[in-house]
Protein backbone atom coordinates (compact mmCIF):
# COMPACT_ATOMS: atom_id res chain seq x y z
CA UNK A 1 0.00 0.00 0.00
CA UNK A 2 1.16 3.41 -0.72
CA UNK A 3 1.39 5.98 2.25
CA UNK A 4 -0.92 9.33 1.70
CA UNK A 5 0.81 12.10 0.61
CA UNK A 6 -1.47 15.98 1.08
CA UNK A 7 -4.60 16.91 3.11
CA UNK A 8 -8.18 15.69 2.95
CA UNK A 9 -10.82 18.24 1.49
CA UNK A 10 -11.98 18.70 4.75
CA UNK A 11 -8.55 19.54 6.39
CA UNK A 12 -8.39 22.19 3.73
CA UNK A 13 -11.93 23.67 4.20
CA UNK A 14 -11.17 23.71 7.72
CA UNK A 15 -7.78 26.13 7.43
CA UNK A 16 -9.84 28.16 4.98
CA UNK A 17 -12.70 28.52 7.45
CA UNK A 18 -10.49 29.27 10.57
CA UNK A 19 -8.16 32.25 8.07
CA UNK A 20 -12.02 33.40 7.08
CA UNK A 21 -12.54 34.02 10.59
CA UNK A 22 -9.73 35.65 11.52
CA UNK A 23 -9.98 37.98 8.64
CA UNK A 24 -13.59 38.69 9.59
CA UNK A 25 -12.14 39.38 13.23
CA UNK A 26 -9.12 41.49 11.89
CA UNK A 27 -10.41 43.85 9.36
CA UNK A 28 -12.46 46.03 11.31
CA UNK A 29 -9.92 46.53 13.83
CA UNK A 30 -7.65 47.34 10.68
CA UNK A 31 -9.96 49.90 9.42
CA UNK A 32 -10.13 51.38 12.76
CA UNK A 33 -6.38 52.45 12.89
CA UNK A 34 -6.59 53.30 9.61
CA UNK A 35 -9.03 55.98 9.88
CA UNK A 36 -7.47 56.98 13.50
CA UNK A 37 -4.56 57.44 11.68
CA UNK A 38 -5.88 60.00 9.27
CA UNK A 39 -7.55 61.89 11.78
CA UNK A 40 -4.45 61.91 13.54
CA UNK A 41 -2.67 63.58 10.34
CA UNK A 42 -5.48 65.65 9.70
CA UNK A 43 -5.27 67.21 13.22
CA UNK A 44 -1.80 67.52 12.96
CA UNK A 45 -1.83 69.44 9.97
CA UNK A 46 -4.69 71.94 11.23
CA UNK A 47 -2.52 72.58 14.36
CA UNK A 48 0.31 73.78 11.86
CA UNK A 49 -2.14 76.04 9.75
CA UNK A 50 -3.10 77.05 13.18
CA UNK A 51 0.48 78.41 13.82
CA UNK A 52 1.11 79.03 10.69
CA UNK A 53 -1.71 81.87 11.06
CA UNK A 54 0.01 82.86 14.21
CA UNK A 55 3.51 83.30 13.02
CA UNK A 56 2.05 85.10 9.82
CA UNK A 57 0.32 87.75 11.81
CA UNK A 58 4.03 87.62 14.25
CA UNK A 59 5.71 88.44 10.45
CA UNK A 60 3.21 91.04 9.92
CA UNK A 61 3.75 92.88 13.14
CA UNK A 62 7.52 92.41 13.22
CA UNK A 63 7.89 94.25 9.73
CA UNK A 64 5.31 96.99 10.50
CA UNK A 65 4.97 98.02 14.64
CA UNK A 66 2.79 100.68 13.48
CA UNK A 67 0.04 98.46 12.10
CA UNK A 68 -2.86 97.32 14.13
CA UNK A 69 -3.89 93.91 14.72
CA UNK A 70 -6.36 93.69 11.51
CA UNK A 71 -4.08 94.76 9.39
CA UNK A 72 -1.50 92.42 10.31
CA UNK A 73 -4.13 89.83 9.75
CA UNK A 74 -4.00 90.53 6.02
CA UNK A 75 -4.85 88.29 3.64
CA UNK A 76 -4.79 84.49 5.47
CA UNK A 77 -5.97 82.90 2.11
CA UNK A 78 -2.58 83.14 1.16
CA UNK A 79 -0.60 81.14 3.73
CA UNK A 80 -1.25 78.37 1.95
CA UNK A 81 0.23 79.88 -0.96
CA UNK A 82 3.25 81.25 0.09
CA UNK A 83 4.05 77.69 1.52
CA UNK A 84 3.63 78.18 5.06
CA UNK A 85 1.44 75.22 4.86
CA UNK A 86 2.44 73.05 2.44
CA UNK A 87 -0.08 70.12 2.59
CA UNK A 88 -3.23 69.15 4.29
CA UNK A 89 -5.15 72.81 3.63
CA UNK A 90 -8.66 73.34 5.54
CA UNK A 91 -11.34 72.97 3.44
CA UNK A 92 -13.48 75.10 6.07
CA UNK A 93 -11.51 77.61 8.59
CA UNK A 94 -13.58 79.77 11.40
CA UNK A 95 -10.52 80.89 13.76
CA UNK A 96 -11.04 84.10 16.36
CA UNK A 97 -7.84 85.23 16.54
CA UNK A 98 -7.40 88.15 19.52
CA UNK A 99 -5.72 91.83 19.73
CA UNK A 100 -2.20 89.88 20.13
CA UNK A 101 -2.70 87.48 17.42
CA UNK A 102 -3.26 84.27 19.01
CA UNK A 103 -6.05 82.02 17.63
CA UNK A 104 -8.51 81.93 20.76
CA UNK A 105 -11.12 78.80 21.91
CA UNK A 106 -13.89 77.89 19.73
CA UNK A 107 -12.03 78.84 16.76
CA UNK A 108 -12.63 75.95 14.48
CA UNK A 109 -11.13 74.30 11.38
CA UNK A 110 -11.80 71.67 9.03
CA UNK A 111 -8.89 69.26 7.33
CA UNK A 112 -9.98 66.01 4.82
CA UNK A 113 -13.31 66.22 5.83
CA UNK A 114 -12.64 66.36 9.53
CA UNK A 115 -13.92 69.14 12.26
CA UNK A 116 -11.96 70.37 14.93
CA UNK A 117 -12.76 73.13 17.29
CA UNK A 118 -10.32 74.29 19.51
CA UNK A 119 -10.58 74.27 23.64
CA UNK A 120 -9.23 76.59 26.41
CA UNK A 121 -6.22 74.76 26.73
CA UNK A 122 -4.82 74.64 23.18
CA UNK A 123 -6.07 70.87 22.08
CA UNK A 124 -8.32 70.66 18.69
CA UNK A 125 -11.22 67.96 19.78
CA UNK A 126 -13.37 66.33 17.19
CA UNK A 127 -16.18 68.63 16.17
CA UNK A 128 -18.92 66.80 14.42
CA UNK A 129 -20.64 70.30 13.42
CA UNK A 130 -17.67 71.53 11.59
CA UNK A 131 -17.36 68.46 9.16
CA UNK A 132 -17.88 68.86 5.31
Amino acid sequence: MKAKKGFTLIELLAVIVILAIIALIATPMIMGVIDEAREGAARSSAYAYIHAVENKIAMNLATDPTADINTAKGDLATIVDSGLVKSGAPSKVNLIIDDSGTVKENSKINVNGYGFKLDSSGNLNADESFTS
